[in-house]
């Protein structure tokens, strides 16, 4: 067996500490929270009318309830009854360690540029033309919570009408 043996005790330190992060990382699995949790709490899923009604508000705050990151979206055209046209900013970046659990680095990207998206039934579905997610919103007391099929049953979302 062959041994090795760091000349610079600069990078020896510096594999520990990674090396330790990572353990920590592991070891402290933060719980995300569940669509059947959800449920199991008398969350009621929004019908296909109550997202139409959704998308119509001016602005949603759309906050990533595991990495902190925040965006707005706005109603793109003046007119109330267009529910279709909205445009996305980042407010706030995730948080700095996210990127420390595999877990949230294993999750889908989020859609890029404007995705197109309709609702059909009591979901919403949109595109970027590359990828295509269904969401499903819940919601109990003004509180409401979105989930996305390619998340396997976590939710991430925590939708805030502005």
């Amino acid at each position: 067996m062959q041994s090795f043996k760091f000349k610079n005790h600069g990078v020896a330190t510096l594999l520990l500490i990674f090396a330790g992060l990572f353990n920590s990382v592991n070891a402290q699995d933060a719980h995300f929270l569940t669509v059947d949790e959800l449920v199991e709490n008398n969350y009621v899923q929004l019908t296909g009318l109550q997202l139409i009604e959704l998308l119509k508000q001016h602005k949603i705050e759309v906050r990533d309830i595991a990495t902190d990151a925040v965006s707005n979206s706005t109603r793109a055209k003046s007119d109330a009854k267009s529910a279709e046209s909205r445009k996305s900013e980042a407010v706030k970046s995730a948080k700095p360690g996210y990127f420390l659990d595999p877990r949230l680095l294993a999750r889908a990207p989020p859609l890029e540029g404007e995705p197109e998206f309709k609702v059909s039934e009591d979901e919403i579905i949109a595109t970027d033309g590359v990828r295509t997610y269904h969401y499903r919103f819940f919601e109990k007391q003004g509180k409401t919570y979105g989930a996305r099929d390619i998340d396997n049953g976590d939710v991430f979302f925590e939708i805030i009408v502005k």
